[in-house]
């Protein structure tokens, strides 16, 4: 509709344009009364006060009649349906939505906005993510449009549409498309565009996880086994199951779990767990220790916190915004009374 709008705008400013300066090589009128007259003509107002006296005068005019008008009704008639369905509201909010798009750093795209899709985006949105949805179905895209999201109305498997989700700028990628061909063409074409960018891709059928690794993608995962491995433990072991989603789903236990990276200026380097005091200043629990690829389990208290660690941990929220301020060296603990 926008293309056709400015098509339209374009045909009827060289109508005007030409119908204007023919009056004036042919009637010698000022600009003035040359546009006046172009106007008055391709509107159908026609007032009569000036006058054509030349045969080519006449001649103009008329084309301007048949042709001009047309062009004239044709803007008219699609600048109406434009008002009319709301198009004017929806191509400014894409304007603006584009605009935040292009500021957006460090966000997640999410390719696919279906059943898959759609837990990702809300659960990404729960966490506080900044976030970007790419979807190919208009429908699917104009809904979460309504309900708040950075979305962006294309094909995802088109490198141009990943450059326009800033996918330069962006630290990670879910690709959870419907068909597993789709997901690899993503993975490789991310890959190629930001080498650095974290990539999980949605699978179907298990021979698929080697390609989609060989394609570049840094995560697997399969809904069809985690569903089936929940719902064989949910017999097994209900209870467990049972307290393990109360902890990550029911919003008025606020249990969380986070990853923090320690850096050099931390005054945690260099001490074991229990002298850092982590346990017993913030009652955060270290579940693991992420160290060059390795992962150290249930660590023990003698394990010593190295630079450049990841620390696995769990607890109540404000027990992790505060371990979040000593990792980062905002606070130092009170070891002395430890």
């Amino acid at each position: 509709m926008e293309k056709r709008i400015r098509l339209a705008f374009l045909a009827l400013l060289v109508t005007l344009i030409v119908g204007t300066v023919g009056l004036i090589l042919t009637e010698h009128l000022s600009l003035a009364q040359a546009i006046f007259l172009t106007v008055q003509t391709v509107t159908t107002v026609g007032y009569g006060d000036i006058e054509v006296h030349s045969n080519s005068g006449h001649a103009l005019l008329v084309l301007l009649m048949l042709g001009g008008v047309g062009v004239m009704l044709y803007f008219a008639g699609l600048m109406m349906a434009f008002m009319i369905e709301g198009e004017l509201a929806g191509a400014y909010g894409r304007r603006k939505m584009n605009k935040k798009i292009l500021n957006l750093q460090d966000h997640i795209i999410v390719c696919g906005a279906g059943r898959v899709g759609r837990q990702i985006l809300y659960r990404l949105r729960e966490e506080g993510a900044s976030c970007v949805v790419i979807e190919k179905q208009e429908d699917l895209a104009n809904q979460f449009v309504e309900e708040g999201f950075l979305v962006i109305n294309s094909d995802a498997t088109h490198d141009e549409t990943l450059k326009r989700a800033r996918i330069d700028k962006a630290k990670g990628l879910i690709t959870a498309l419907p068909e597993d061909s789709l997901n690899v063409f993503v993975t490789l074409s991310a890959k190629g565009l930001n080498p650095a960018i974290h990539v999980v891709a949605r699978m179907d059928e298990l021979e698929t996880e080697k390609k989609l690794l060989r394609a570049g993608a840094d995560k697997v995962i399969s809904p069809a086994i985690l569903g089936a491995w929940r719902m064989a433990m949910s017999i097994l072991k209900p209870v467990s199951v049972e307290y393990i989603d109360t902890v990550i789903h029911d919003h008025n236990i606020a249990m969380d779990m986070e990853e923090l990276r320690i850096n050099k200026s931390s005054c945690l380097v260099g001490k074991t767990l229990v002298n850092s005091g982590i346990k017993q200043r913030t009652g955060a629990m270290v579940m693991a220790i992420v160290r060059e690829n390795q992962v150290i389990s249930n660590p023990a208290a003698e394990e010593m916190i190295l630079e450049g660690d990841l620390l696995i941990v769990f607890g109540l929220r404000e027990q992790l915004h505060r371990l979040e301020d000593v990792a980062a060296n905002l606070i130092k603990l009170d070891l002395e009374n430890i």
